[in-house]
């Protein structure tokens, strides 16, 4: 009763913290299960899903309604920041973007902006900024690939 009284309280201060971007879903809580090869009464625990965000999770700031960090990939890092209009529209870009995204078929999503950074348009609509974060990642992968 412990664990999970404390996984409910986790969940809620990180619902309040004005900080963290609100979770849709309260954390998975551990439950008995019983398998035929275990004897009757043993007890197994699932294990807790990680409620970090994925540009929390990889060293991102958010700071006055702007996150910034690194796009990272095993090809290179690059700076960038992301925002989130008052409309839910998510908004990123990247400073300075590698080369190799000029033969991706998505480069023209690419924008120049003034001293080197490039916005990025989505040809979707993107959800959240970790969505955001990792879509782009995933394209500088793909154009090293290429």
């Amino acid at each position: 009763m412990g664990r999970k009284m404390n996984a409910i309280l986790d969940w809620v201060l990180r619902w309040f913290d004005p900080e963290v971007p609100k979770q849709t879903a309260p954390p998975v809580i551990a439950r008995r299960t019983s398998s035929p090869a275990r004897k009757r009464g043993s007890r197994t625990v699932a294990p807790r899903r990680v409620q970090t965000p994925y540009w929390q999770e990889n060293g991102w700031q958010f700071r006055g309604g702007v996150f910034q960090g690194q796009f990272q990939t095993r090809f290179g890092n690059w700076h960038g920041y992301g925002t989130k209009t008052a409309s839910g529209r998510v908004e990123i870009y990247i400073h300075n973007p590698p080369t190799a995204l000029h033969k991706h078929p998505q480069w023209h999503c690419f924008s120049p902006r003034p001293k080197g950074w490039f916005s990025v348009h989505p040809t979707t609509p993107i959800p959240d900024i970790s969505a955001a974060i990792l879509s782009i990642e995933k394209t500088i992968g793909e154009s090293y690939a290429l």
